[in-house]
């Protein structure tokens, strides 16, 4: 019998997700991410284990997605193989705004790890797009994008538009992400900064919060996209700006009276209040929503999402998917709040870190 999976391992503040897929003796699988240095060392005896992927996707350039990369690009022998590799580079941001028409001449691309080590690793870079840039502007993205076992990729995030706006602080998120190639490795942050954590959580009030979307420039330039599998999908959002977002859906055909149906959405910045908007929450059709984070620096989730998310559906069973069991997750693990709002909540099992779940 086919499965089809998501799982999402410990990675500080950020992602290290992995989706599989196909019959149970015969799974192919994807990895989206790597979290940090630490979380990379952690998951690489797994990734050993499993060898190949068949798709190893870097959302985008924020260090809690991709600072684990660069450990793994320093191996001298890579612990697994991707037959697909998907990331946006400087190039690819200089790609985007040539197709935009806009005449300005661009330096080269720039020589920093990751880009660095996808070229030394020798696998297949962005190959499904002849322009071997990830975006919709791509024309490979006007329709989904088939991989091994059976797996569909619709693109939804970035556009040529999101690509071109991080090209002027290209230099600046590598700097702050230890991606350069004269930088020292990343020491470890500390685990948590400030967080702000509500107690008397009040639905209502934090619902009806006015929304204020995402304007930083990374995570604008998320790879998110629709994985589908055995009529069963997952959004996974990264950290992409629920406009852009919601004017894919809008493309495709999708409206409040026409929701994507969905069986998971990976909340997209780890539960950020600026990225997941009531005009997103009302164009897809969807009960359980999954949550990558360990709260540290953020706080996240943020609370008014949740409360969002809670109150868009008041009436359907819901379910809550936490990696991790801390304070801003903890605190809607409340019998009240489960019977008033109608939803359960979902944490890695004691004494394991990560959580997955069938989609």
């Amino acid at each position: 019998m086919p499965v089809f999976r998501l799982a999402m391992h410990p990675a500080s503040e950020g992602d290290a997700l992995m989706l599989s897929w196909g019959e149970e003796d015969a799974l192919h699988r994807a990895l989206i991410d790597l979290g940090r240095t630490k979380n990379y060392r952690a998951l690489k005896p797994l990734l050993q284990t499993i060898g190949t992927f068949e798709l190893f996707a870097i959302s985008h350039i924020d260090a809690d997605h991709i600072e684990g990369a660069v450990p793994l690009f320093a191996e001298p022998a890579l612990p697994f193989t991707a037959r697909n590799v998907w990331f946006n580079a400087y190039s690819q941001l200089v790609d985007a705004r040539e197709r935009l028409r806009d005449a300005e001449t661009l330096g080269v691309d720039q020589a920093e790890k990751v880009t660095a080590g996808i070229k030394a690793s020798g696998w297949p870079w962005n190959s499904q797009f002849a322009s071997r840039v990830v975006s919709t502007g791509s024309p490979e993205a006007a329709a989904p994008l088939t991989f091994a076992g059976g797996l569909k990729l619709t693109l939804l995030s970035p556009t040529d538009q999101e690509l071109t706006r991080l090209l002027p602080t290209w230099e600046r998120a590598l700097a702050e992400a230890h991606l350069r190639k004269e930088d020292k490795e990343p020491v470890e942050l500390a685990e948590t900064e400030e967080r702000e954590i509500l107690g008397g959580l009040n639905v209502e009030a934090l619902a009806a919060r006015q929304f204020s979307g995402d304007g930083t420039r990374p995570n604008g330039s998320s790879i998110a996209f629709i994985a589908e599998f055995d009529q069963k999908r997952v959004l996974m959002a990264a950290d992409s700006h629920a406009d852009v977002i919601e004017a894919a859906l809008e493309r495709l055909g999708h409206s409040a009276e026409n929701p994507l149906r969905l069986d998971c959405l990976k909340v997209s910045h780890h539960g950020s209040k600026a990225n997941t908007s009531p005009a997103l929450l009302s164009l897809i059709d969807c009960t359980r929503f999954a949550f990558s984070t360990d709260g540290s620096h953020h706080g996240h989730p943020d609370a008014e999402t949740i409360a969002r998310i809670l109150k868009h559906d008041p009436g359907r069973r819901k379910t809550l998917i936490f990696n991790f069991r801390q304070p801003s997750t903890e605190q809607w693990d409340d019998e009240n709040l489960r019977t008033r709002w109608h939803y359960d909540c979902l944490f890695p099992e004691a004494g394991k870190e990560g959580i997955e779940f069938e989609l």
